[in-house]
């Protein structure tokens, strides 16, 4: 293993214990598994070119997640994260299946946006009119992992693993698509099922960590670690390693920052994903000139 592979863990694995001893462990479990899911499906994102559908996502998560309190209660069958889960997944195969239909990509998501938030400006409304339930709405708008349960964290900690291992067994078939789809789908591999999968884990992924990380931080969090990747890195498989390290350090420091100068914490690990971006951009220009 390379010295610099050994550093870098050592420095993350000090990080995370710091954080561990200083904060409390639920949180660090909930902010690592969002930084483990969104780490691994970033350069996925950027492999694919799936900026618009990525750009999308967290508008069918809040709706999703904002209208699964009044459906768990009417029908009275799952709970809110089942039903959030559902109807996400079912509104990004529905862009989807508008792209693959042959329309435009910024029209078919610029439609989803459309229904997608004026849906969740209806629904909100009706929630904070009908249910007492304002907590949940403005952990599920701004992200608070403070808020979380053991529950919360196991579910989030399952979510980021299944997210991790379903991107790490097919990273080499996501690549080659983005690369060349045409050549891939001759020799005989089944793209619509690697479709399929992205917008699967997409949709899933957004939906069950918005409590965490929030609606308007996920556009950051799911873009920024593949930008910050592909910018540092020379093979796909770097930038994927890059990309979970740069989330999971980020998402570790911002925890305890936000809790040492009592703010969001969400909000703190945008900042700081943000300042490392272009922390990375101006090395390298600065390096190759």
């Amino acid at each position: 293993m390379r010295p610099q592979l050994l550093a870098a863990l050592a420095v993350l694995a000090v990080v995370a214990a710091y954080v561990g001893v200083t904060t409390e462990l639920r949180w660090v479990a909930v902010m690592a598994s969002a930084a483990i899911a969104y780490g691994f499906l970033s350069p996925v994102v950027a492999a694919r070119r799936l900026y618009f559908l990525a750009s999308a996502s967290p508008h069918s998560a809040l709706f999703a997640a904002v209208l699964s309190i009044p459906v768990a209660r009417l029908v009275g069958v799952g709970g809110e994260y089942l039903w959030a889960v559902l109807i996400g997944t079912l509104s990004i195969y529905v862009v989807g299946y508008m792209i693959h239909k042959g329309i435009e990509p910024d029209v078919a998501t610029s439609a989803f946006i459309a229904f997608t938030t004026s849906g969740s400006v209806i629904a909100i409304y009706y929630v904070l009119t009908r249910y007492p339930m304002e907590a949940n709405v403005w952990a599920v708008i701004v992200g608070d992992p403070l808020l979380a349960s053991w529950w919360d964290a196991a579910y989030a900690l399952g979510v980021a693993l299944a997210t991790a291992l379903f991107i790490y067994v097919t990273r080499r078939e996501q690549v080659c698509l983005g690369i060349d789809r045409d050549y891939v789908r001759l020799a005989g591999v089944n793209t619509g099922a690697y479709d399929a999968l992205v917008f699967t884990l997409l949709a899933v992924t957004t939906v069950a960590l918005i409590r965490v990380v929030g609606f308007v931080l996920e556009h950051v969090l799911v873009l920024l670690p593949s930008a910050i990747a592909t910018t540092w890195s020379r093979s796909a498989r770097g930038a994927m390693a890059t990309s979970v390290y740069v989330s999971l350090l980020a998402s570790l420091v911002g925890l305890y920052l936000s809790v040492a100068l009592d703010l969001a914490p969400a909000g703190v690990t945008g900042l700081i994903l943000l300042f490392t971006y272009i922390a990375v951009l101006a090395i390298r220009r600065w390096w190759y000139g």
